[in-house]
């Protein structure tokens, strides 16, 4: 009877450790190898300490991806595959469709559509983006156009005008495909990919930069969206090392509430609701750009 229980013992042992092994290997061939900094876990870690402190809800969801364009190696990738509302980040696609447009001569590069331009990237200006879908045609036409040309915008959506209210929650992107939109656009792989950064780099509000502690120096190219349920900043931020050469990286971050959309839910205004999570945004781009300021040998200091 005991060599029978110890027999039993012994199978229930080997049991678990196999049952545990397999979860180990199962989470390691889970995660992406191509991550090999340890910048994703200390933004986990972060955004941990703010749901501790509810200072972010268990309905709000989380993207974040870094990538150092010097290097051609992205630091971070968190939910980025997720699709997540666009609020006016679909700004982005609207520009590069216009400008496809643009070079396939359908379209004329006018004063008129300069200014939309401007108004459209440096106060998101709504009524631009219609004027610019409209132009195109309908949104149907612009996602078409994007699709059709820019496949790898696989999470991106373009379904609806922007409504009077400003409430937009029909369109769709990722932290991936913004992610992949500066990465090409500072690559010149995108259609006047020069005109577009001229727009990015108009001052205007941002998450990731302004009210930080980021010196003065780094160069922005950017775009946010805002809607009561989303909150997002996406950009190439431009940083020099010790010997003064120039080091971009793309940082995106998006939070989403979906419950937000539902008046009945809001149990805090807008803007304390945006000011929050704008902060935490603000922290986040602080730690990405101390990480990688840090692997170039610190900041480049003018004279």
């Amino acid at each position: 009877m005991n060599a029978y229980l110890i027999n039993l013992f012994t199978i229930f042992v080997v049991c678990v450790f196999g049952i545990s092994l397999s979860g180990i290997t199962t989470a390691s061939a889970s995660k992406d190898k191509s991550i090999d900094s340890p910048l994703e876990q200390k933004i986990e870690d972060f955004v941990k300490q703010y749901r501790r402190q509810n200072k972010l809800t268990n309905t709000d969801k989380t993207s974040f991806v870094v990538y150092d364009l010097h290097r051609n190696n992205k630091l971070v990738s968190i939910n980025e595959n997720t699709p997540r509302m666009a609020a006016s980040l679909i700004k982005n696609f609207v520009m590069l469709v216009y400008f496809h447009e643009v070079k396939q001569g359908r379209l004329k590069h006018t004063d008129t559509n300069k200014r939309h331009l401007t108004n459209m990237i440096k106060v998101s200006s709504n009524t631009s983006t219609n004027y610019f879908i409209n132009l195109i045609g309908s949104p149907y036409k612009v996602n078409r156009i994007l699709k059709d040309n820019y496949p790898y915008f696989t999470q991106t959506r373009i379904v609806e005008r922007i409504p009077v209210t400003g409430r937009t929650y029909k369109n769709t992107t990722s932290a991936k495909d913004l992610n992949k939109f500066y990465v090409e656009l500072w690559n010149n792989k995108l259609p006047f990919s020069d005109k577009m950064k001229w727009y990015f780099k108009l001052p205007n509000g941002d998450y990731i930069y302004k009210r930080t502690s980021i010196p003065s120096s780094v160069k922005v190219y950017n775009k946010t969206g805002t809607v009561y349920g989303l909150i997002g900043d996406s950009g190439i931020l431009v940083l020099r090392d010790p010997k003064g050469n120039p080091r971009p990286y793309v940082f995106t971050g998006m939070i989403e509430d979906k419950t937000k959309t539902n008046y009945r839910r809001r149990r805090i205004s807008f803007g304390a609701w945006v000011g929050n999570r704008a902060n935490i945004l603000r922290r986040v781009s602080e730690r990405v750009y101390d990480y990688i300021d840090n692997s170039y040998g610190g900041s480049y200091i003018l004279r």
